[in-house]
């Protein structure tokens, strides 16, 4: 039989009409699927670089691999005291990772490099119901989120418990005040009047406390400075601040009624392992070391004393995760450090096998009584930090305003001047 031209082209626009439906169904529909989907079209490898142990992220990587199968992830550790270097230098050639630890004091001064996440994927306004509220001051810039944090610790008391209860010492201490009512209790010197056994390591330098500069930045928030936390302000030291160094460095000065420190006594993690001084400031970091150098030493966590207990101030240091600006795969790079510090399941991973405290909501409200991380979860709520455009420097010029006042240099408000023109000079 043979088509009229009419049925020739009815056919013929119904045939092509089934090719254009089939090429929908089969090719375009996935596409646009597999487009907006969280899983990339084949498999990548995203890089991780930072200052922790590999197994503090295996149990992490792992379940988020298998949840993602087409997602490999790979981690590197790099030593800390290197790590930023090594990081600056490899971005610069285009070596660099994909994801990036981050501290808590680089996102202004390294914006260029770190990638923002996309507005759709996390805003600031969301950090704060996430995370204890020192986060989204350090980690947003611009009004975009730069980083996530893995945890947030924070500085305690330890105290030898022994020494404690030989005394006959059996509360914590609260406030400052009652530091300072227990140092005559500890404190002991030679008949030439050459320390012996100190109440705690406070008032030093960082020749002897390596957290002198953050113990000295915590006392300047519990006495009132209002000006610290603001990213791109230049510092400046006001009254408050100088009433906490003088506070301070009132427990190394020898003519003191609270003198209990020097910086030739001791390193501070050293005299309190030996029991050499009843008391030290330490962050939850620093409890593996003082187990691993003295196996016997029995010692607690106290909350860090406050100068008033109506209103809490504690003090925050931590890493986090970030995007390299020069990832090829920065949305599957940012969907896992979303991942990995927002879901509970994977955060906790992380927390059981670095032994950090959490920074998650959720998480710090599971271990308020956890007898390790309860102390520390408990401070992360009410934790503040100062800006830092360069930490390391701003820790040097603390130090130095603290020497400066132990050898009387200067006095307090000159040495503070000079720190703050020490520190601007970095930006």
């Amino acid at each position: 039989m043979q088509l009229t031209r009419n049925q020739i082209m009815i056919l013929g626009g119904a045939a092509l009409t089934i090719v254009l439906f089939i090429g929908i169904f089969v090719y375009l529909i996935p596409a646009l699927q597999q487009q907006s989907s969280d899983e990339p079209a084949t498999k990548i490898t995203l890089t991780i670089w930072g200052i922790e142990d590999p197994g503090n992220f295996s149990a992490l990587t792992s379940a988020y691999t298998a949840a993602h199968p087409n997602v490999q992830l790979r981690y590197t550790q790099v030593p800390e005291d290197r790590y930023e270097q090594t990081l600056l230098n490899a971005l610069a050639t285009d070596m660099g990772p994909d994801i990036l630890m981050v501290h808590r004091s680089w996102v202004q001064r390294y914006s260029d490099k770190i990638m923002a996440a996309d507005h759709p994927e996390i805003q600031p306004a969301e950090l704060r119901s996430l995370f204890p509220n020192v986060v989204a001051n350090d980690f947003t810039y611009l009004n975009y989120v730069f980083a996530l944090p893995l945890y947030i610790d924070s500085p305690a008391l330890f105290y030898n418990k022994a020494l404690f209860d030989n005394k006959g010492v059996a509360v914590a201490p609260k406030t400052w005040n009652d530091i300072k009512t227990l140092v005559p209790y500890f404190t002991e010197f030679t008949v030439n009047r050459q320390l012996q056994k100190s109440a705690i390591a406070l008032g030093g330098t960082t020749k002897s406390i390596t957290n002198a500069p953050d113990i000295l930045s915590l006392l300047m928030f519990q006495f009132g400075a209002k000006n610290l936390e603001t990213i791109g302000q230049r510092t400046s030291f006001e009254a408050s601040a100088k009433n906490a160094l003088d506070f301070y460095t009132q427990f190394s000065t020898p003519n003191n009624p609270n003198y209990t420190w020097n910086d030739s006594f001791a390193r501070a993690d050293n005299a309190f392992g030996a029991g050499d001084t009843a008391m030290t400031i330490g962050y939850a970091r620093d409890m593996k070391g003082l187990v691993q150098k003295n196996p016997y030493l029995d010692f607690g966590v106290y909350p860090m004393p406050q100068n008033d207990t109506t209103n809490l101030v504690n003090y925050a240091d931590y890493w986090g995760l970030g995007v390299s600006a020069k990832s090829l795969n920065i949305k599957f790079a940012w969907r896992f450090v979303i991942n990995a510090t927002t879901d509970p399941a994977l955060a906790s991973l992380y927390m059981t096998r670095s032994g950090n405290p959490p920074a998650l909501r959720t998480l710090i409200n599971d271990t308020l009584r956890d007898p390790k991380l309860g102390v520390f979860s408990r401070q992360a709520l009410t934790a503040r930090a100062p800006f830092q455009y360069e930490v390391t420097g701003y820790r040097i010029a603390l130090s130095r305003a603290i020497e400066s006042v132990l050898t009387g240099k200067f006095n307090s408000q000159s040495a503070l001047e000079k720190a703050s023109a020490e520190i601007n000079d970095l930006f």
